[in-house]
């Protein structure tokens, strides 16, 4: 999981079509995810929210791809 410092040093130099991947695993329920489960909702609930609010302000847009059940890449694309 990246942290929002590091997503925000990407963020500030990043340019148009960049992307990162800011999530593995399933946002909607970490505990559930195959790679690294975890229980510490509140850092994962953090991260997205920032990124989240990236995306509201047209910054980024977001994507995913499916890896397998409960295995999703989360990524963020400078736009």
């Amino acid at each position: 999981m990246l942290s929002i410092k590091k997503f925000d040093d990407w963020l500030n130099k990043s340019s148009k079509g960049n992307r990162i991947t800011y999530y593995r695993g399933y946002l909607c329920g970490p505990w559930l995810q195959k790679l690294s489960p975890t229980m510490d909702e509140r850092r994962v609930r953090t991260i997205k929210q920032h990124v989240y609010k990236a995306a509201d302000s047209g910054v980024v847009t977001l994507v995913q791809k499916k890896h397998e059940d409960f295995d999703y890449e989360y990524i963020a694309v400078r736009i």
